[in-house]
């Protein structure tokens, strides 16, 4: 008996099955495709308005021309009847359109409103004073209504309301920033009735506080110095609750003032140990507190002699180690590189004397020379300006002189000058004040000096390279300087 059954062929299954996946996933890019071309009007009239942030300039008509949009791509997706899909497309992008022309008018006549809200968001308005955040933009939102219904002259009206209030609540908001715990830590001294025993200090934090708020009202935008007020003004507060606290508790404890002055001189007796220094307070704190400080000074001037030498001595370990490296390849040369070695030996004995001739020639006050690589920097702590001008005052040529006597030690050197200054005030002045006062003495160095023009240029960066804090008096002073690179000829 024939078998009546023939064998499966698997292969024809396999080739099938191949063909129908390739028609699936064509069946699928095509519908990809179609739908994109479909939708290509309406998804560039929806990018022009989400980058125009129509959402927020023409709401109405943005969230009429989305919900239009939305009903197409879920009709599209359902297969549903593809007119009425073009005629939702169709409104979508007239909307959307529209939105993008309403948000312009919005952006021409309320442009200082948008200008105040941007700048109270940059301030956290909405984090700091969320309330008075959610007034401003409720009149805002009123402006933009009016201006899509067609009145510019209400929209107009409500645009000046809110620009106001954002204004308002973007100081607050500075305010709050900076403020906030000064107050509430006075607000607890209050509390503690702290001014009876520490009233100076309270003095000082009210102060501090008073002085930061008007900055902020006169420059809103010149933080630095107000923060750093606040800083102080938080500072002088919890000094004044600490003395507070002491005071009391030494009233509970029956201290005599003996016992306080005594504990007093322990304090800086521990940091005169720790120099290995013995105080003597016999006219109060004043000598051993100049003891103290001669010695840090000294210490500083070690660190700073050390750091030098540290610098000298990485340039000669470069160059040894070039050289090292130059030998090991080149050993038949031996003598050649010996010569050479001693030749960078001789230039870098007489580079350390060059800059040991022009240390040399200022006085601690007047300059800081130091040395980085083969350049040399004279830090001019000894010249200063009035404050916001650039001309050199006569008492500071023989100062300058001395500059020129530096430069000279180096013949054919560039001169770089460097204009800086503290953070205090607006940036744009400080970087224009800083730019003017190192033109002031290139200027100076050409033509009182046979320097030639080429040879100099100047530069001011304004606040943007401290080398001390800006929170300190003295570290303010230090950032306001003038530096004098000299690079060395080869």
């Amino acid at each position: 008996m024939k078998n009546r059954y023939r064998p499966v062929n698997h292969f024809s299954g396999n080739i099938f099955l191949f063909f129908l996946l390739i028609l699936m996933v064509h069946t699928l890019v095509f519908s990809q495709e179609a739908k994109r071309v479909f939708f290509q009007d309406a998804d560039k009239a929806l990018q022009q308005a989400k980058m125009i942030n129509a959402k927020i300039y023409s709401p109405k008509q943005f969230a009429k021309a989305q919900e239009y949009y939305n009903k197409a791509d879920k009709g599209y997706s359902q297969g549903k009847n593809l007119e009425t899909i073009r005629k939702q497309i169709k409104l979508a992008t007239v909307y959307f359109l529209k939105a993008v022309e309403t948000s312009k008018i919005v952006k021409t006549e309320l442009s200082e409103c948008i200008a105040a809200r941007n700048d109270a968001l940059a301030a956290d308005a909405p984090v700091f004073k969320k309330d008075k955040w959610d007034e401003a933009e409720h009149e805002f939102n009123n402006a933009v209504k009016a201006i899509e219904d067609g009145n510019i002259e209400k929209g107009r009206k409500s645009g000046k309301k809110a620009m106001d209030l954002y204004k308002k609540v973007e100081l607050e908001s500075i305010k709050a920033h900076y403020l906030d715990e000064a107050k509430k830590l006075l607000e607890f001294a209050d509390k503690k009735d702290v001014k009876k025993r520490a009233p100076e200090s309270i003095k000082k934090a009210k102060d501090y506080i008073i002085r930061a708020e008007d900055l902020l009202a006169h420059n809103r935008y010149d933080t630095d110095q107000a923060r750093q007020l606040a800083q102080e003004a938080k500072y002088e507060a919890e000094h004044a609750i600490y003395i507070s606290d002491t005071i009391k508790k030494m009233e509970q404890q029956n201290k005599t003032v003996e016992s306080v002055i005594l504990d007093a001189e322990a304090q800086i007796q521990l940091i005169s140990d720790a120099l290995d220094m013995k105080a003597r307070f016999l006219k109060g704190f004043g000598e051993p507190v100049a003891k103290i400080i001669s010695q840090i000074e000294q210490l500083q001037k070690d660190n700073e002699n050390l750091t030098q030498q540290l610098e000298d001595t990485k340039e000669q370990v470069k160059s040894l180690d070039s050289q090292v490296i130059q030998m090991k390849s080149k050993l038949g040369e031996l003598k050649s590189k010996e010569a050479t070695l001693s030749k960078i030996m001789e230039k870098q004995k007489a580079a350390k004397d060059q800059f040991n001739k022009v240390k040399a020639l200022f006085a601690e006050d007047e300059a800081k020379v130091q040395r980085v690589g083969t350049n040399v920097t004279i830090r001019l702590y000894g010249l200063t300006f009035k404050v916001g001008a650039s001309v050199i005052e006569p008492k500071y040529f023989g100062l300058l002189g001395k500059v020129k006597k530096a430069i000279a030690v180096y013949p054919g050197c560039k001169i770089k000058i460097e204009g800086h200054t503290d953070s205090w005030g607006n940036d744009a002045h400080n970087l224009k004040l800083s730019t003017e006062r190192a033109n002031a003495v290139k200027q100076y160095l050409i033509s009182s000096s046979e320097i030639e023009e080429s040879r100099i240029t100047s530069i001011g960066y304004g606040e943007s390279k401290p080398i001390a804090t800006n929170e300190t008096k003295q570290g303010r002073k230090k950032n306001r300087r003038i530096d004098i690179i000299i690079i060395p000829s080869e």
